[in-house]
């Protein structure tokens, strides 16, 4: 084997550790609070499952070293579980390998619209320009309700609250 095989196995092998620790981290942060919800963002979970089905592919069809395909596809296994933002009475539960941490609700506003996948709920985040935008679980009554409560409108009426 060459050893830039060996350089991707220790690589990949770092970043598993790493998203393992993220995900370990986010699910402490989701237990910590009782009243919480969880939405997603729909294309972003689409690409990583079909990127996690070419890793599967790589890994059983490749007749070379396997470890770093197998690797980096548990890697995208567990990066789909981070895709999940739960949002809690105090803010938005965010993750890192070290810790897991709550961004203060204060600092998000949101609206819901309509994009090319349906539905969405925008969170503008300090009044950015950009918002990060969910398509899933956003017509839970949980959701719902937090976001008209607890969140700032960034100027738009709530339809789902009416």
């Amino acid at each position: 084997m060459s050893i830039w095989w060996y350089l991707a196995t220790i690589a990949c092998s770092v970043g598993v550790l790493a998203e393992l620790m993220c995900c370990i981290n986010l699910l402490r942060g989701m237990l910590r609070h009782k009243d919480k919800a969880v939405v997603m963002n729909l294309p972003a979970m689409l690409l990583y499952f079909i990127a996690a089905c070419t890793g599967i592919a790589l890994a059983i069809f490749n007749k070379g070293f396997r470890v770093p395909w197998i690797l980096m596809t548990i890697i995208m296994l567990l990066c789909i579980v981070c895709l999940a933002v739960p949002i809690t009475n105090e803010g938005i539960v965010s993750a890192t390998p070290l810790k897991s941490i709550v961004l203060p609700r204060e600092e998000y506003s949101y609206e819901f619209s309509k994009d090319k996948m349906g539905e969405c709920v925008k969170l503008y985040r300090n009044n950015a320009d950009k918002p990060a935008v969910f398509h899933l679980g956003i017509k839970n009554m949980k959701t719902v309700k937090m976001l008209a409560d607890w969140y700032g409108k960034h100027g738009y009426e709530n339809p789902l609250t009416k």
